[in-house]
């Protein structure tokens, strides 16, 4: 058996096992071993240390899969990502957070199949802008912001507007990036009741790499279709006028994900389709992946 060394490994963050991988080390249980996607995550740093120190591999077990979700495109959701592959064929893959398996180096005292033993798939793997899109995705489980109990109590039982968002980004999320909420200007606001409604500002980030114009065009037809919800659903008829309940939408701006800057970015608080707020109880519905 060949020794773990960090000058001669093959493996690297964002490469995926073989078929005949996924059969050896059981992660085709009830499935075709050519539909499961197995994708390391762990850090190249941590693959290049010896096993006395890091005597594992994580890799996260997906499948590959036809058609992407809009939702789950460019790390939106933190707990799904469809992505699609870089390499000789290229492929969307479907990856869960907590699919997580840690596959030895080497082989320990009880023997059994080890790393050092296998090869990276050459048909996919993820590389470039895509690593940098699973990079995202990986460490957003951990650093995504809250949104207010009670504006998150509004977009979702009030409303019913989170699961109409879901649904448009289902249709046009693949050439968007992020969208982004600002709500009551970043300020922590006491709201009471629905005629003290919520003031939102929401930003939506289209994807510059492939086709601009077609990206650009879709986000601003998601952008129309944000007003619709909410003009639909968080206004009524008040002494004959049209005024805002829950939730106030000021406006909608869309822009270029190469137009965004660092110091905007951080004022703003990133959207996806399964956002929870800090409430703990009761247990909050989560829209179907």
């Amino acid at each position: 058996m060949a020794q773990w060394d960090r000058a001669s490994t093959p493996w690297r963050q964002g490469q995926m096992l073989t078929a005949d991988a996924i059969k050896i080390y059981g992660l085709d249980v009830g499935q075709n071993s050519s539909d499961v996607a197995a994708v390391v995550v762990s850090h190249d740093c941590d693959i290049a240390q010896a096993p006395e120190i890091e005597p594992t591999i994580e890799v996260i077990v997906g499948r590959f899969i036809e058609n992407p979700n809009g939702n789950f495109t460019h790390a939106k959701s933190p707990r799904c990502l469809h992505i699609q592959t870089d390499g000789d064929q290229r492929a969307w893959v479907e990856m869960v957070a907590i699919n997580r398996r840690f596959l030895p180096k080497v082989s320990g005292e009880s023997g059994g199949p080890s790393l050092v033993d296998q090869f990276p798939a050459e048909r996919h793997l993820l590389e470039g802008k895509s690593r940098k899109v699973l990079q995202s995705w990986l460490a957003a489980r951990y650093r995504r912001s809250a949104l207010p109990d009670e504006f998150d109590r509004r977009l979702k039982g009030q409303t019913g507007t989170a699961d109409r968002l879901a649904k448009l980004f289902s249709e046009f999320g693949t050439n968007i990036h992020a969208v982004f909420f600002d709500v009551d200007e970043g300020t922590e606001v006491q709201r009471n009741g629905a005629d003290d409604p919520y003031e939102l500002h929401v930003t939506i980030l289209y994807d510059t790499n492939v086709d601009p114009q077609r990206a650009e065009d879709q986000a601003k037809k998601a952008a129309s279709g944000i007003e619709g919800i909410f003009h639909n659903r968080c206004r009524k008829k008040k002494s004959g006028v049209d005024v805002w309940q829950w939730i106030e939408l000021k406006g909608v701006d869309v822009i270029a994900d190469t137009a965004l800057s660092y110091a905007d970015a951080l004022l703003l608080t990133k959207w996806n389709a399964e956002h929870i707020s800090l409430r703990p109880d009761p247990q909050q519905i989560i829209a179907e992946e």
